[in-house]
């Protein structure tokens, strides 16, 4: 089998490629889904837009742009998408570790991005393989897109994913790092939040099926998890990993 290389996009081309592997991925329609121009010219500006390739063909990519954070040198990855058919490689750590190589080499230690917190292999992705940070509650923030998430408001968690902390550099190095955990952690169903440092607060599973073979159960989750998130991150609690136990999921919050 030939060996999934990682690179950064080179032809117009394989920028079309990239578009069409966000529709198979997300199920958008063609207004929605990403410009090739747009992915050109931001790659051409400053941004990344790199590609998992099996030879000629392109199983998945991440694409980011710079951005500013108080006066620090960031960059928001706004895409990473891998086609259907080759999810479950590893394609998307793998994307990520090299855009946060890119980074490095260019002086940026940190990157920003946003994702669906009820979808639960998205959220261990980011929280408990990368060991990125969620900080902020995003209400609605594209409005509807439809796809995979039918009607449902895009609420997002935008995570902040510190390039060179400890944790993520023993990440970078393939080290094993241990499996979080609920021990301490108060659960949070409303009203104040806990005293203590840690809170666990459940999340529906099923998503993104989910949202379309039962919106009233999905819609419901959605505001259960607006609610509660909103209370802690408002007070600076971040949600820090994704806890799988006995069929359920539960975000861990610390301060």
């Amino acid at each position: 089998m030939t060996a999934v290389r990682i690179r950064e996009l080179a032809s117009p081309g394989e920028f079309a490629l990239a578009q069409r592997v966000a529709k198979a991925a997300w199920r958008l329609r063609d207004l929605e889904a990403p410009s090739v121009a747009d992915l050109i010219a931001i790659t051409h500006a400053g941004g990344i837009t790199a590609g998992a390739f099996r030879g000629k063909e392109l199983l998945g990519f991440v694409h980011g742009f710079p951005r500013e954070i108080d006066g620090r040198r960031a960059q928001h990855s706004h895409l990473l998408a891998v086609r259907p058919d080759a999810q479950g490689l590893g394609l998307s750590k793998r994307l990520k570790l090299f855009q946060r190589e890119w980074c490095l080499a260019r002086g940026i230690d940190l990157v920003t991005w946003t994702y669906d917190p009820l979808l639960v292999k998205n959220a261990r992705l980011n929280l408990v393989r990368l060991r990125a940070r969620a900080r902020n509650y995003l209400r609605d923030f594209y409005g509807r897109i439809g796809g995979i998430y039918a009607d449902l408001p895009t609420d997002r968690f935008e995570v902040h994913w510190e390039l060179d902390s400890p944790e993520v550099r023993r990440v970078a190095a393939g080290e094993t790092t241990p499996e979080p955990t609920l021990e301490g952690a108060v659960a949070f169903r409303a009203g104040r939040p806990p005293r203590g440092r840690r809170a666990a607060v459940e999340i529906a599973v099923g998503a993104p099926a989910l949202y379309r073979s039962d919106p009233a159960v999905a819609r419901r989750a959605r505001f259960a998890l607006r609610r509660r998130a909103e209370a802690l991150m408002v007070r600076g609690w971040e949600a820090s990993a994704l806890v799988l136990a006995h069929g359920r999921a539960f975000y861990l919050f610390e301060r």
